[in-house]
């Protein structure tokens, strides 16, 4: 049970930031919808020693002109500048 947890993660944490890429890498413009960020830790054990490490990632819900919304991977600068109702990316410019 441990071990299928532990390569249903491993398989979730290598294919998360090929998402991230998908959408980041879009030409996105708009209106700035919600804000959202993810706080994601992990544990390694090397012989009997466990380390654990943490980071946020930084999301921008963006409200196309077509009407479609796309979540946009961006920097914590890029996520502080921008406010909901800001234009994306002119806000990550400041």
């Amino acid at each position: 049970m441990k071990r299928t947890l532990s390569v249903l993660l491993t398989v979730a944490a290598l294919t998360a930031p090929l998402a991230g890429c998908g959408s980041s890498s879009k030409n996105v413009t708009g209106t700035v919808v919600s804000k959202d960020t993810d706080h994601e830790c992990k544990t390694k054990k090397k012989g009997s020693r466990r380390t654990r490490s943490c980071h946020t990632e930084y999301e921008l819900k963006v409200r196309t002109k077509s009407g479609d919304e796309e979540e946009v991977d961006v920097s914590y600068s890029a996520y502080s500048n921008c406010v909901e109702g800001s234009s994306y990316p002119k806000c990550t410019t400041r």
